[in-house]
């Protein structure tokens, strides 16, 4: 086999896997906006639709925010939202991020004076994770999260989403 047969075959491979966690990532933001439909609660503002990678070279300024937006109907607080959906931990840590990402979730969640929150789903499937959490970004301010700081926002990867002291649970 010669050297450009095996180029091919590990771009194949690659683009193959990109193309999977890309999808795994939509059905994860499906059955989180699922299960903030199921609160009577909240509304959907806006849901990011990921265009920038649909075309070569042309970038959406809306895809460098987060993946949805929300308001709390009661107290018409909006919020952001960034989906996460990880099969396992990488060593000890929960990586949800590159730093480049990061500090763009920061300046959006500044820029627009919208408190963000970081939902990840982690193990099982994205349609059914094996646990859930919802991160306040203040909190996760680092892109490999340490159990110590994902673990105090576990949340039931089946139970509606509510607002409550300014944090989304």
């Amino acid at each position: 086999m010669g050297l450009f047969n095996k180029i091919g075959k590990a771009l194949d491979i690659l683009l193959t896997e990109e193309n999977a966690n890309y999808t795994k990532g939509v059905e994860f933001e499906k059955y989180v906006v699922d299960l903030i439909n199921k609160s009577t609660y909240f509304s959907i503002v806006d849901w990011t639709r990921d265009l920038s990678d649909k075309h070569s070279g042309v970038e959406v300024e809306s895809d460098h925010g987060p993946d949805l937006i929300v308001r709390h109907k009661i107290t018409n607080d909006k919020i952001a939202i960034e989906c996460k959906f990880r099969s396992n931990l990488y060593g000890d840590k929960l990586a949800w991020t590159v730093p480049d990402k990061l500090e763009e979730y920061n300046h959006y969640s500044r820029e627009n004076k919208i408190p963000m929150f970081v939902v990840i789903g982690l193990g099982g499937q994205p349609t059914s994770p094996g646990r859930m959490f919802c991160i306040p970004l203040w909190e996760a301010k680092y892109p490999e999260l340490y159990p110590s700081v994902f673990e105090r926002y576990e949340r039931s990867p089946d139970k509606s989403f509510f607002w409550k002291d300014n944090i989304l649970r």
